[in-house]
This record gives structure tokens, C-alpha cells and sequence, in this order.
């Protein structure tokens, strides 16, 4: 869990996997690093490896898609179906960076796994 909500390496717990630390920074929101900085994890396994996430990313839309329509349900009761169409529309849109980023880690979590031992060790001065 701690790799999915910092957005670091699944490895090391170090290294950031996007190059934004910000989902909202619409120029590079969807980027990511090849590798580790800190433990070198190549992120992609193979060509075409994260075409996964968007079953996670089906997974996450559907989820927010509930949230969104459970609270509009206790917030305004007497809400017709376009109030919950048009709110869960465009709670989607603006979840969008945030989904994306989550998806490709989240997938990326289900093959790599934390491993203490993948840092570096300092060298010792003699």
C-alpha cells in the first residue's frame, strides 16, 4: 500500500514512479520513469506490460462511479437520473489523472513486491 499511495517504486519504496509528484500537473501527469533512480527496477517488464492497468482503471471507474452516485443519493435524495448522470460524468472527467496514475501503479504492485534488501548498501570508508 505504501508504494500505491507515495507513487514509489513497488521494490525499494524509494524511488518515485511518475515524473510528477502531482496527478493535477496536466503536462506530465501520465509520465513515467523506465527505471528506478534508486534500485534500478526496469517498471516495464515488456512491451506493452501496463495495457493491464486498464482493467484496474475499469476496476477504479466503477468504484468512483458508485461513490459519486451514493453521495449524491444521501446528499439530495430527491435527485432525478440527469443529476446523477451528469455528476458522475463529470466527477469521472476530473478523477481522470488521478485514476490513470493509480491504475499503472496499482498493476505494477501486482508483479513487483517490496524487497528491503533492493537498496544499495553504503559503502563503508575505510
Amino acid at each position: 500500500m505504501y508504494s500505491i499511495l507515495n507513487s514509489k517504486c513497488p521494490r525499494c519504496h524509494e524511488g518515485y514512479f511518475h515524473v510528477s509528484k502531482h496527478a493535477y500537473q496536466l503536462k506530465d501527469f501520465g509520465e513515467n520513469h523506465e527505471n528506478c533512480s534508486v534500485c534500478g527496477l526496469k517498471y516495464e517488464k515488456e512491451p506493452g506490460f501496463f495495457y493491464g492497468a486498464m482493467y484496474v482503471s475499469y476496476a477504479l471507474t466503477v468504484a468512483f462511479s458508485v461513490a459519486i452516485g451514493v453521495a449524491i443519493f444521501v446528499l439530495f435524495p430527491a435527485s432525478s437520473y440527469k443529476v446523477y448522470l451528469t455528476s458522475i460524468l463529470i466527477g469521472l472527467v476530473v478523477l481522470f489523472p488521478l485514476s490513470y496514475r493509480l491504475s499503472r501503479i496499482i498493476w505494477m504492485n501486482f508483479f513487483y513486491h517490496y524487497q528491503g534488501d533492493a537498496l544499495p548498501k553504503p559503502q563503508k570508508e575505510e
